[in-house]
């Protein structure tokens, strides 16, 4: 179905006797192809290829031209499918520096398969030689590809493509609105002054967007730009009108448009890729390696800021001090592997009982520290003795042979009633009520 809507989209962009100005249906197919790799089933390849057959039939094409013609189509997507299975999935999601140009060069030998295999076709419809439809075919499968693929293939899916804000647009919202703006009026721009340099004239707010939105963004303007622009030059709207034979001219401007396409989509991901470095280096600067928990720098700095802005609203805020039990002991008779283990398998059991706005840090060896906003003690001590339970109740791996039980000792301190209210004074409070918890003979929750 989505080839067929394709199809006769792309039949309507036809000029009188000419091909089409705009023909989406093989990006589309080989994007679906790729992003879905289920598709790829020999039942999918013949429903794909019946349905060019029935948008080309509909439209009052020539069998045997139709079956050439699809022929054509079929050999560049397959082209293109074989050539992405050998990319890794952040190439093919646009999210390394090379990921554009590996998008380019199957791009290109996709175009160019197709292009042999029906370049022939040129003759029998335009009366012209092989070379000149080999180079008009070459051309737009090349710009078709360039345009459309990478709105499908950096698509982040449904579930995270939703509006996170329905209030209306703030300041922020519109500022962030004006490189699209700028983009539009560009676009405008090279109709109204027109000439030969006038598909350049939207570079450099394709620029501004790509350095401004996600890959997806940018292909989606991108795409939206590039096929108004291969419509209104085959309509004489942009730069002139081309007469109906120019295949050369119509080649020229197809080909300068596949090459604008092509930067804007590099800065965006190349931006892509140094916005992913700088989440991992902060992230790995502010987690600890072992058990994915926040260091202890930044959960003090984290904290300070959270108490401070708590104490400023009069809202209760708690602290948990949690110490592995013999924690030392399990070193010592299991080996520091085996403490690895089970540090990692306590950091991810306590995550069941923490909440999505609680800070969970490692603020020592086996020490970890809970900082809950806006909870009093009585509910704090109550989600201690749940991190309590679940520990106690869980046997962890140390090897692939043995399994072992721990408990964990827990203070709990809060802000309540304290008058100047801050993180190091609740540390403190918690780590006395930690120490009473441990001599009263361990595995115990004791609040201050």
């Amino acid at each position: 179905m989505a080839v067929l809507a394709a199809s006769l989209f792309g039949i309507l962009t036809r000029p009188v006797g000419f091909l089409a100005a705009f023909w989406p249906a093989n990006a589309i197919l080989l994007g679906l192809m790729v992003r879905n790799k289920d598709y790829a089933s020999l039942p999918t390849w013949l429903a794909a290829f019946f349905a060019y057959l029935v948008a080309d039939l509909a439209t009052g094409s020539e069998l045997a031209i139709t079956l050439w013609l699809t022929s054509a189509n079929m050999v560049g997507v397959i082209t293109g499918y074989l050539l992405f299975r050998l990319l890794g999935d952040d190439d093919r999601a646009l999210r390394r520096p090379l990921s554009v140009l590996y998008l380019f060069a199957i791009s290109a030998a996709a175009a160019l398969a197709a292009a042999l295999t029906g370049g022939g076709a040129a003759e029998v419809l335009f009366g012209r030689d092989f070379i000149s439809g080999l180079e008009f075919w070459f051309v737009t499968e090349l710009v078709n590809s360039l345009v459309i693929l990478p709105v499908i293939l950096a698509f982040p899916g449904f579930v995270r493509f939703r509006l996170t804000d329905r209030r209306g647009l703030g300041r922020d919202e519109v500022a962030r609105l004006l490189p699209a703006a700028v983009l539009f009026c560009s676009a405008a721009a090279s109709v109204v002054i027109g000439g030969p340099g006038a598909i350049a004239f939207p570079v450099p707010a394709l620029i501004w967007c790509a350095l401004s939105y996600t890959v997806f963004t940018t292909s989606t303007l991108t795409l939206v730009l590039c096929a108004w622009m291969l419509v209104a030059a085959s309509t004489g709207l942009l730069a002139g009108p081309i007469p109906p034979d120019a295949l050369g001219s119509t080649s020229s401007v197809r080909l300068g448009i596949a090459l604008i396409a092509l930067g804007p989509l590099s800065v965006a991901s190349i931006n892509a890729a140094r916005e992913e470095l700088l989440r991992k280096l902060t992230h790995s600067a502010n987690h600890d390696m072992l058990t994915g928990t926040l260091s202890r720098r930044a959960f003090m700095d984290q904290g300070h800021v959270i108490v401070g802005k708590q104490a400023g609203q009069g809202v209760p805020t708690s602290l948990l001090m949690v110490d592995v039990d013999y924690f030392k002991s399990v070193n010592d008779h299991y080996g520091h592997a085996a403490g690895d283990r089970i540090l990692t398998e306590f950091a991810r059991l306590s995550s069941l009982a923490v909440r999505k706005n609680d800070l969970f840090g490692r603020v020592g060896g086996e020490e970890f520290a809970v900082l809950l906003p806006g909870t009093g003690l009585e509910e704090a001590t109550a989600i201690a003795e749940r991190i309590r339970g679940i520990v106690e109740n869980s046997e962890i791996a140390i090897s692939d042979v043995k399994s072992i039980g721990i408990s964990v000792s827990i203070g709990v301190a809060a802000t309540d009633g304290m008058a100047d209210a801050c993180l190091d004074g609740l540390m403190a409070a918690s780590d006395a009520a930690l120490y009473r918890a441990k001599s009263k003979g361990r595995n115990l929750v004791q609040a201050a």
